[in-house]
């Protein structure tokens, strides 16, 4: 009987494996039954739609997964009204199997190989016959196992389950409940269409029983229609104007929008955020060109184009000259035969914010700015970090701080000091004006145009349109010097300001967008190519910080800010196509050197790993840092070399180190490690000839001290210990 199992058991090993083998291999070509699924709603708001498609594809998958069901593809698709889903199933379940461990062999089988009373009551448990039982081994024992295939069930008795948790699975950042109802979701569900192969899916969601129907546009085909073949689903949604596809919609909006501003010989503004927020604004776009009084292209264009973009949901025109016009693109969301009148609506609407903004503007204009620094006395910037004012001034002691630091060789430096200054203490005037607070994200670009209004020079005015660049990851730098500095003492007070109060980021949390800001200053001083490194500036605004905030707990702070930069750094780098190992051996000069000077050596590594001898060089470093000792040692003392090959190779490192040394002061870092690499051949005879841990403390303690001279010297460049 025992070898009658041994048998089956290698039968049932090759059939679980060829079973298994089909499973995976199961072709997705053979699922040709589509799921859909609609769930119809109020309109969403337009910023939730993007992810809710992503969310709801990635649901679908984790839970067919968790159900067996096969699928080939599954396309989400969103509108203002409804989330859509349409997926290939396969119509049967996939097979599994699971192993139920019973007794160790020697209690199911006696001495003569018979199974025992306990084999046969843990066959028989399972509806097993003795010759189907396994035997597999556990630790240190062998045991019988059952194998339980579970039959594959229909999908379509599957579907009721698993689209009730799909739905319920879709979380929003915001939610609401309605009616008398338990049931969270981010609009009121009006319908839920769900069909398979054609089919009816009927599942409930907090009372409301799924069908076959869904509704068209809202106004355009607000009837219910049935829907017979899910393969129709997307052109019976275009009859009764809705398009489904995001996509299509972006493509109708754009090329129409395009062909427009054609018609009075201007571009579109390209601005992919609004693109993408009025494409889930819309069931059935449809651009239309409007106008307004050209008296009002005297007023910024950065004001014009956010009153279009930020209350209205306008795309802005300009043109050949990049000047913008008094043309503009409203996209609606209705039959172009109600075109006029969107139009004059749209125009009569946007006329009233114009005026509005206009009255804002020279409201501001009339206070000088020099007048409002003494009114940010008045405005709290933090209860525990005072007010604009005490903001100001701390951005104006780092600013000055940078300007001496970095900028003494630019000519007319007095004056340019004088300007840091300046726009340092001007940098927050306009957080009080009317047009701000009414349009905050316009914060510093109204600075600069009160500046030019007050009579300050543009170098001022820019600084201060640029001061909180970059906004966001890919934004643009600061292009002026002071710019440049304003931009990084705001942001380095920021952080020494927060990080002193305990409040840094944590987790996904990160409320003061401090991350961004530190990438922001790393990004700056990479491109200004300043000669200033990040210890120096976390000193500089940490001595700029209130003394009852600073406390005795500045060293702390310094360590946990320069950790901070340290982690931002490497990722950094990485997205600009640094490979990890390479920024490794960078690391340990992010404390104490300029940042560009980092991308440098990393420059200059991967052009040297492009050298023949890289490779042997990485192996006669790595000989030296095996042995080296961590501990600082004395001067090496050439009156106790007794070999040759000790001779030379302290030669050829005092004869190369001027060198190193002098290319390393002047950035040149591939030359640098191209001449250290000149020593591989003198250190490989030495050690392939001396006993470096001689008998004799001296003589092993003196080339030790040799070697790590040249530890030394390498670590100048590089930790090429980390290199790969």
């Amino acid at each position: 009987m025992m070898e009658k199992i041994k048998k089956d058991n290698n039968e049932q090993k090759k059939a679980g494996a060829v079973g298994k083998n089909r499973l995976n291999n199961l072709s997705p070509a053979g699922c040709d039954s589509l799921l859909l699924l609609e769930i119809g709603t109020e309109e969403v708001p337009a910023r939730f739609l993007p992810s809710a498609i992503i969310k709801l594809k990635e649901n679908a998958e984790k839970i067919f997964s968790e159900y067996r069901l096969i699928y080939k593809s599954i396309k989400t698709y969103a509108t203002p009204r409804r989330l859509s889903m349409i997926a290939e199933v396969a119509p049967v379940q996939e097979a599994a199997e699971k192993e139920v461990w019973g007794p160790p062999v020697n209690a199911a089988f006696d001495k003569d190989g018979m199974p025992t009373k306990a084999a046969e009551a843990f066959a028989k448990t399972y509806g097993l016959h003795i010759k189907d039982l396994l035997k597999k081994e556990k630790g240190k024992g062998t045991y019988v196992v059952a194998v339980i295939r579970e039959t594959s069930q229909q999908t379509i008795d599957l579907l009721p389950d698993v689209l009730q948790r799909l739905v319920l699975s879709l979380n929003f950042p915001k939610s609401m409940r309605w009616g008398n109802g338990s049931l969270r979701f981010v609009r009121p569900i009006h319908w839920i269409l769900s069909t398979y192969n054609n089919q009816r899916v009927i599942f409930e969601i907090d009372g409301l029983k799924s069908s076959n129907m869904t509704r068209g546009h809202r106004f355009l085909s607000p009837a219910a229609f049935e829907i017979k073949d899910c393969k129709t689903y997307i052109n019976l949604l275009r009859n009764n104007f809705v398009i489904l596809d995001p996509d299509e919609r972006r493509k109708i909006i754009l090329e129409g929008s395009q062909k427009l501003a054609s018609t009075v010989n201007a571009s579109l503004i390209q601005d992919n955020t609004l693109l993408e927020h009025v494409t889930y604004l819309v069931e059935y776009p449809v651009p239309i060109l409007g106008t307004f009084p050209s008296e009002y292209l005297y007023l910024p264009d950065e004001l014009l184009i956010t009153v279009m973009k930020g209350h209205q949901k306008y795309f802005a025109l300009q043109d050949d000259r990049g000047k913008l016009t008094n043309y503009f693109i409203i996209v609606s969301n209705t039959k172009i035969e109600n075109a006029e009148t969107v139009k004059k609506g749209a125009e009569k609407v946007i006329k009233a914010r114009f005026e509005d903004a206009r009255f804002y503007y020279e409201e501001d204009k009339k206070i000088h700015l020099t007048k409002r620094i003494e009114e940010l006395k008045r405005v709290i910037y933090h209860d525990k970090l005072g007010s604009l004012y005490d903001k100001s001034m701390r951005i104006a002691s780092i600013a000055d701080f940078i300007a001496n630091k970095c900028c003494q060789q630019l000519e007319h430096f007095e004056q340019f000091k004088q300007d840091v200054h300046t726009a340092a203490l001007l940098s927050k005037t306009d957080l009080i004006s009317g047009t701000v607070r009414e349009f905050p994200e316009l914060q510093g670009i109204m600075g600069g145009y009160y500046a030019l209004n007050d009579g300050y020079n543009e170098n001022i005015a820019k600084a201060l349109s640029e001061q909180y660049l970059p906004g966001f990851s890919g934004d643009r730098l600061p292009e002026t010097t002071i710019g440049a500095i304003l931009s990084l003492s705001d942001k380095l007070d920021n952080l020494a300001s927060f990080f002193l109060l305990g409040l840094t980021p944590t987790g996904t949390e990160d409320p003061f967008a401090l991350r961004r800001q530190a990438l922001g200053i790393i990004s700056i001083l990479i491109d200004k190519r300043y000669n200033i490194n990040i210890s120096e500036l976390l000193d500089a605004a940490l001595k700029s910080q209130r003394e009852e905030v600073r406390e005795q707990k500045t060293e702390n702070i310094f360590n946990a800010l320069i950790e901070f930069f340290e982690q931002r750094i490497e990722p950094l780098f990485q997205s600009y196509g640094y490979p990890l190992d390479s920024i490794s051996a960078v690391m340990n000069f992010v404390k104490n050197s300029p940042f560009y000077t980092l991308k440098e050596r990393l420059n200059a590594i991967q052009k040297f790993k492009e050298d023949s001898g890289y490779e042997s060089f990485l192996l006669a470093i790595k000989r030296i840092n095996n042995i080296a000792p961590k501990h600082e040692l004395p001067p090496v003392n050439t009156d106790m070399f007794i070999q040759e090959e000790e001779k030379i190779l302290h030669k050829d490192v005092e004869s190369l180190t001027p060198d190193i040394n002098s290319f390393i002061a002047e950035n040149k870092y591939y030359d640098a490690i191209k001449l250290l690499s000149c020593l591989k051949e003198s250190i490989n005879r030495f050690f392939d000839k001396v006993l470096v841990m001689d008998k004799n403390e001296d003589i092993k303690q003196n080339r030790l001290s040799l070697i790590k001279s040249i530890q030394m010297l390498a670590l100048q460049i590089a930790d090429f210990s980390k290199l790969s």
